[in-house]
C-alpha cells in the first residue's frame, strides 16, 4: 500500500533517494528527480504516486550516477498501474494506453491516421511494438519525459 506524507511547514525531510533535504513546499527533488509526496511501503514495486521507476531503484540509479529514468521493463511494469503513459522519441509525443477490450493502443500522439499500432497483450507490445519500423525496446535509449498521459 503506498502512504501519502505531508510534513509540516516546521519540519525538514530528507529525500529517500538521494538524502538531500528537501523544501517542505516542493514534492519534487532537484537532485535526483524523485517526486516526494509518497512513502511506498514496498520499495521494489512501482506505485501510483508519479515515479516511475521503484524506490530501490531510484537509489541504485541514482548511486551509480546515472538518471532516475525508467528503463522499457519498467515502462511495462509502469502500465500495469497507469493503463496510460506517454513519452517522447525523436522529438515527437507517443502514447500507450491499456484499453477495457485488453487491448494495448501505442500511437503517436494527435497523429491518429498513421502509425496506430494495436496489441493483443503488453507481451506482444513489448515485442512489436515500432516507431517508424524500429522496434521501441530497442529506442529505448532515445525515449525521454515519460509520463501518465494528459
Amino acid at each position: 500500500m503506498n502512504k501519502f506524507y505531508f510534513p509540516d511547514e516546521e519540519e525538514k525531510i530528507k529525500c529517500p533517494v538521494c538524502g538531500e533535504d528537501l523544501p517542505t513546499e516542493s514534492n519534487y527533488c532537484e537532485h535526483c528527480g524523485w517526486l516526494q509526496h509518497s512513502r511506498p511501503s514496498a520499495p521494489d514495486e512501482i506505485h501510483w504516486d508519479g515515479n516511475f521507476v521503484t524506490l530501490n531503484k531510484a537509489r541504485q540509479l541514482y548511486a551509480a550516477g546515472k538518471p532516475v529514468q525508467p528503463d522499457f521493463g519498467d515502462f511495462l511494469k509502469c502500465m500495469k498501474v497507469y493503463n496510460e503513459l506517454e513519452f517522447y522519441c525523436r522529438g515527437k509525443h507517443y502514447g500507450l494506453l491499456h484499453i477495457h477490450d485488453d487491448t494495448w493502443h501505442f500511437y503517436e500522439w494527435n497523429v491518429m491516421d498513421r502509425g496506430y499500432q494495436i496489441y493483443g497483450s503488453i507481451e506482444e507490445f513489448a515485442e512489436k511494438a515500432n516507431i517508424e519500423g524500429v522496434l521501441l525496446k530497442d529506442l529505448w535509449d532515445e525515449v525521454y519525459d515519460v509520463g501518465t498521459a494528459s
